[in-house]
């Protein structure tokens, strides 16, 4: 045994799990380090370094992106250099998914897990060759919620970070995570006794995903890339007609991938009357990727 094989024993590292483990979270993969995350927009790319002791530096936006691999040529190796071990980043995808709210589907033990590596078997008819997908079942019910990207589109992002020096250590949607971590927020006492109810409203960064739950069950979704950039007009004009459709004494819950001023209060002008609670937080879906 080497004198780098003993440090690495005594200082836990021969224990921590690959850079490119996706089972294991990334505290646990770059613990104290530096890393890079990415916010991928149709066009446009969003910047986020993190620094040692779980700090953020200042975001970059990058804007009018007609070619990824060619933006990232320019600025990619300075990047991997300044603010990275050996080039790990992660990715958040902001553009070209779906999310949809499907019912029926296997709910085979482990099933959440398979549809990443199996899909067909979880999904049956609703399997399309050359996508991956991320599903959330609802427990009390027969509904899912079911995450769609096409795979074509990885591999090419894939290839445009790799040849920039960047190593992609993960790839996730952030309506989506921001989504469950909504869930998991106000379902805290759901169950046949006391069912939860809450209209559940994420920005992430231009996209908007929008989730009705009425005692336990989840009864419409509608979710949209691209929808805005500085300005939340559209993104509030597009489940403005949710105040319609939803019961007078549900609360509104709004998360966005980080704090942004006035947000309650233009939900507030829009849904008068209901209880709105902002569950947004400063990088908050950047903390969330480096805790899972």
């Amino acid at each position: 045994m080497t004198g780098k094989d003993i440090a690495q024993v005594l200082n836990f590292a021969s224990f921590r799990p690959e850079p490119d483990d996706p089972t294991a979270a990334w505290k646990r993969r770059f613990p104290g380090g530096k890393s890079l995350f990415f916010g991928l927009g149709k066009q446009s790319l969003s910047v986020h370094p993190s620094l040692k002791g779980g700090k953020f530096g200042k975001p970059e936006l990058i804007r009018e992106i007609k070619d990824l691999k060619e933006t990232l040529g320019g600025v990619g190796h300075q990047m991997a250099k300044d603010f990275t071990e050996a080039g790990w980043c992660a990715i958040c995808l902001n553009t070209r998914y779906i999310i949809s709210l499907e019912s029926n589907l296997s709910r085979r033990p482990g099933s959440e897990e398979i549809v990443k590596t199996n899909p067909r078997t979880v999904l049956g008819g609703r399997y399309e060759k050359g996508k991956k997908y991320a599903v959330t079942h609802n427990p009390e019910t027969n509904s899912s919620i079911l995450l769609t990207i096409d795979e074509e589109q990885l591999k090419k992002i894939e290839v445009a970070f790799k040849d920039s020096g960047l190593q992609i250590a993960r790839i996730f949607c952030g309506s989506y995570v921001l989504l469950m971590h909504a869930l998991s927020t106000i379902n805290t006492t759901k169950g046949n006794e006391k069912p939860a109810s809450g209209f559940v409203i994420t920005l992430c960064e231009g996209a908007v995903c929008a989730l009705v739950q009425d005692n336990d069950k989840w009864l419409e979704l509608r979710s949209r890339t691209d929808v805005y950039e500085d300005d939340l007009a559209p993104a509030l004009e597009l489940v403005s007609p949710f105040q319609a459709r939803i019961s007078a004494d549900m609360p509104v819950y709004v998360v966005a991938d980080t704090q942004i001023p006035g947000l309650a209060e233009s939900v507030e002008q829009i849904f008068r009357g209901h209880k709105v609670t902002d569950l947004s937080q400063p990088n908050l879906l950047w903390t969330l990727a480096t805790e899972n």
